[in-house]
């Protein structure tokens, strides 16, 4: 969240809370601003103030852009999709156990995108669902289509709309008007409003990847000249407030047999120049929107025998371990000796349905006006 959002204590509730504390309101809002999640759900049993005071959406925006600048990497957590099961990790300079595992039976779900704490999935046909791993709360609502003569390829986004205060799901319906360009009707669900929108269609190549990138109020697809080229000409990027599309240009690289994909770490966009079977180049846009700040992070050497593209999921502080999905496998990249270090997170018998992606612990809700 773009907006600085201060939470200042109602009057009545700052002076019941003063006759346990000799602190300034200021004082005790940045005390709790700092509190682990759980840690705020457990003290909002204390007292009727407490209560109050933490399920205030003042106090919940303030959570969560505090979450969002100042969290650090043990904040982090993966999760991990593996056929009908789903754990959580966290995230640090050690990989821990389990947190917890995901209790609402999903069946085998597919990730779209994670936004201030809020992971949209696809937990079975024709639903689409958010859902918050450290509050438990989810919300269930219908997918959206269009009535059509013949196939086209389905592409969803899902980021947050600072101007308007909304989270909002977009999905991209493309038909093949030749074997370079496609047209692309446009459906956005607005979680303020719970319903779909016809949104502005527009024309362009192949967008490979299934599921934008979220940065900066933008979401960003890759974009190829025709289906099956790996060489990307261009980032097509929605603004999620006034719904406008842009384009955006890839680092400048080596030529030869590449494939782009993006994602985020850190809150910076990143764009990884794939060399198969050999590298993988990890891009950073140091100044979101600056082409100029394309700055290269990382050469990831390509473990042998291991087949699928490297995806970045995370980078730890100081930069010596950055978390992979290598093809179907989860693991642990040393940039000092350039190993490799898998978490065998999952069988081998589900390797092909292998989700994963990482969120921040915040207390972002999946329903408006929700009091927790």
């Amino acid at each position: 969240m773009e907006n600085q959002i201060v939470a200042k204590i109602p009057t009545n509730i700052s002076l019941e809370l003063q006759q346990f504390s000799c602190l300034p309101d200021e004082i005790i809002i940045e005390i709790l601003l700092r509190l682990p999640v759980k840690s705020l759900l457990k003290l909002r049993c204390v007292s009727k103030s407490l209560f109050f005071l933490l399920s205030s959406s003042q106090f919940m925006k303030s959570q969560i852009n505090f979450c969002v600048k100042e969290c650090k990497d043990v904040n982090f957590r993966l999760v991990v999709a593996v056929g009908k099961m789903c754990n959580i990790y966290s995230l640090g300079l050690k990989f821990g156990e389990v947190d917890f595992p995901l209790k609402h039976p999903f069946g085998s779900c597919k990730f779209l995108g994670s936004c201030n704490g809020l992971i949209c999935l696809t937990p079975m046909s024709f639903k689409l669902m958010l859902w918050n791993p450290c509050t438990g709360k989810y919300k269930e609502f219908q997918d959206s289509y269009v009535q059509s003569v013949g196939s086209c390829y389905i592409r969803y986004g899902f980021g947050y709309d600072v101007v308007n205060d909304d989270f909002k799901v977009v999905k991209i319906f493309s038909f093949a008007i030749d074997e370079v360009k496609y047209e692309n009707v446009v459906k956005i669900y607005s979680l303020r409003g719970d319903s779909w929108k016809i949104g502005e269609g527009f024309v362009s190549g192949y967008m490979n990847a299934q599921s934008g990138v979220f940065v900066n109020g933008f979401l960003h697809w890759e974009v190829s000249d025709c289906r099956g080229s790996g060489d990307c000409s261009e980032i097509m990027t929605l603004d999620l407030a006034t719904e406008t599309y842009g384009v955006m240009g890839f680092p400048n690289c080596e030529k030869g047999n590449v494939s782009w994909g993006l994602s985020v770490v850190g809150g910076n966009l990143v764009a990884c120049c794939n060399y198969y079977p050999n590298r993988t180049d990890m891009w950073v846009m140091k100044e979101y929107g600056v082409e100029k700040s394309w700055t290269k992070l990382v050469s990831l050497l390509s473990p042998f025998g291991r087949m699928g593209y490297i995806s970045p999921l995370f980078v730890s502080e100081n930069g010596d371990e950055i978390l992979v999905k290598l093809g179907t496998d989860i693991s642990l990249y040393e940039t000092r000796n350039a190993s490799y270090k898998s978490l065998e997170i999952h069988s081998a018998g589900y390797r092909l349905q292998v989700q994963a992606i990482t969120y921040i612990e915040s207390l972002a809700s999946p329903h408006v006006g929700d009091d927790w």
